[in-house]
C-alpha cells in the first residue's frame, strides 16, 4: 500500500503546505508550486483505494470533464499529472469558505443567497450546454471567495449526457447526497439538467431558511420525504422571504422534472427579480484602499461587463479591496474571465482606454427624458431573453443610466449569454 502524503512532502514540483479537505476516499491538500510559487490545491485518491476501478474511473472522468469546463464560476483545473502509481489533480486554490460553513451561522441575507444561487446557475448553464450534469449540487460543493465570487466544485460524480445512465454507479446504487438528491435520482431514474436545478432549489431553500427542506432520522426517511413529503413553508421559517421568491424556490424543487424550471438560465432569470448582494459603486468607494479613483473603477466595471455581465460591479468592488495597485486589480479581474478571447479583449480595452468615460451624475431630482416608444421597444426585445421580468429590469436601469447608450449597455449586461447580449445590442444599432 502506498503511504499517505504528509505536510512538508514534495510531490513533483509541488510542496504540500496544508490540508483543505478529506472524504471517505479522497483528500485535498494545499500545495505550493516550487517553480512559480503559486498556491494551488491538489486532489488525490487516498491510499488503499487506487486499485478500485470505479473510483479510479470516476477520478479520471472528473479530470477530463473539468478540462472542458473553463468558467469563472467553476473551480478550475490547472493540470493533472502522474507521480509513480498515483494520479494527481491540480486545481486553483480558492481563498474563501464553503456555503456549508457559512450556513453554520444561520441563513444568509436574502439578496446574498440569491446572488450565490445565480452564480451557481451560471456555472450549471455552462456545464449543461456542454452536456455535463453535476449530480451533487449542495452547500459543501459551493465555495465563496473573499471577493464574493462563487465557485462550483467537486465534479467527482458528474457525467456527460453521452455516457448513458446518469444515475447509477458501481452495483446500481444511487449517487449524490441524499438531502439534496432529486426524486428521480432517489428512484434510480435518469438524471438530467433538471436534477441539478432541483438540488440547487434545495440548497437555496436552506440558504434562506437555515434548514433543509427534507430531513429524517435515517436515509430511508429522507428518501421518502423527497418522494412524498412537503417542505415547511419558507415564510414560517423566515418571514423575510418574499412570497414570490418562495414560489420560485418551490418550483425549482417540484417533484416532477416537467414541473420545474427547464433550464438553468430560466431559473437564473426568475431569481433576477429578487435583488443582488452587490452594493452600488458609490456606497463602497469610501471603503476601498487608498489610491483607487472611483472613475477608474467605473471604467473597469464597464470594460468587464461585456465578458461577465452584471457580476462585473460585484467583482470590481470586492477585488479592489485585496489589491494595492490598479494594474494588480486589472490582472486579478482578468483571471475571472473564462474565455481567452474575452480576457484579452478586457485587457486591451483597459490599456487603450477605449471605454467611454462614465458621464457625471445628473443634477438632483433630474432624469433623462426617455422616448416612450424606445423604452417599449427595449422591453419587448429584452423580454425575448429575460421573459416577463424584462419590464422591471428596464425600469430599474432607466433610473441609473444617463445616456441611451449607457442604458443599452446596462440592459445587455443583464443577459446571461454572451451571444444573446451581442444579438440584443445588434438589434439596437
Amino acid at each position: 500500500m502506498l503511504a499517505e502524503f504528509q505536510i512538508g512532502d514534495t510531490v513533483g514540483d509541488y510542496q504540500i503546505v496544508g490540508v483543505l479537505g478529506r472524504g471517505g476516499m479522497g483528500k485535498v491538500f494545499q500545495v505550493r508550486n516550487r517553480l512559480s510559487d503559486r498556491v494551488e490545491a491538489m486532489k488525490v485518491i487516498l491510499p488503499g483505494h487506487e486499485e478500485d476501478p470505479d473510483l479510479a474511473g470516476r477520478f479520471l472522468r472528473e479530470i477530463k470533464l473539468l478540462a472542458s469546463l473553463e468558467h469563472s464560476n467553476i473551480a478550475a483545473l490547472r493540470t493533472a499529472l502522474q507521480v509513480g502509481n498515483r494520479i494527481l489533480m491540480i486545481m486553483e486554490f480558492i481563498d474563501g469558505t464553503s456555503l456549508d460553513d457559512r450556513l453554520r451561522d444561520g441563513p444568509l441575507p436574502i439578496a446574498e443567497a440569491v446572488d450565490c444561487a445565480r452564480q451557481v446557475l451560471r456555472a450549471l448553464a455552462f456545464a449543461h450546454a456542454r452536456k455535463v450534469i453535476h449530480r451533487d449540487v449542495k452547500p459543501p460543493n459551493i465555495l465563496i471567495t473573499r471577493s464574493g465570487l462563487v465557485k462550483l466544485t467537486d465534479f467527482g460524480i458528474a457525467r456527460s449526457m453521452g455516457d448513458g445512465n446518469l444515475t447509477l454507479t458501481g452495483a446500481g446504487m444511487a449517487v449524490g447526497s441524499l438531502s439534496y438528491m432529486s426524486p428521480e435520482q432517489v428512484q434510480g431514474g435518469t438524471a438530467d439538467a433538471r436534477s441539478d436545478l432541483y438540488s440547487l432549489g434545495v440548497t437555496l431553500y436552506e440558504a434562506v431558511t437555515g434548514r433543509r427542506p427534507f430531513e429524517g432520522e435515517n436515509a430511508y426517511a429522507i428518501m421518502h420525504a423527497h418522494l412524498a413529503g412537503e417542505p415547511a413553508p419558507l415564510s414560517e421559517l423566515n418571514p423575510a422571504v418574499p412570497p414570490a421568491l418562495a414560489a420560485v424556490i418551490l418550483k425549482a424543487m417540484a417533484r416532477a422534472p416537467d414541473d420545474r424550471f427547464q433550464t438553468a438560465l430560466d431559473l437564473e432569470s426568475a431569481l433576477a427579480a429578487f435583488g443582488t448582494a452587490t452594493p452600488s459603486l458609490a456606497t463602497v468607494t469610501s471603503r476601498l484602499p487608498a489610491g483607487f479613483d472611483p472613475g477608474e473603477l467605473a471604467r473597469l466595471e464597464a470594460n468587464l461587463r461585456p465578458a461577465l455581465g452584471p457580476i462585473a460591479q460585484h467583482l470590481v468592488t470586492k477585488t479592489a479591496r485585496t489589491c494595492s495597485t490598479l494594474e494588480q486589480l486589472r490582472l486579478r479581474l482578468a483571471e475571472q474571465i473564462p474565455e481567452a478571447s474575452a480576457r484579452e479583449g478586457f485587457l486591451r480595452r483597459c490599456q487603450t482606454g477605449t471605454t467611454t468615460p462614465v458621464p457625471p451624475p445628473t443634477a438632483a431630482g433630474s432624469a433623462p427624458a426617455w422616448d416612450p416608444a424606445v423604452i417599449e421597444t427595449l422591453k419587448q426585445r429584452l423580454a425575448a431573453h429575460l421573459g416577463p421580468i424584462a419590464a422591471v429590469v428596464v425600469a430599474k436601469q432607466m433610473r441609473r443610466a444617463i445616456t441611451i447608450q449607457e442604458l443599452y449597455q446596462s440592459l445587455a449586461a443583464e443577459i446571461p449569454s454572451e451571444r444573446d447580449r451581442k444579438a440584443f445590442l445588434a438589434l439596437l444599432r
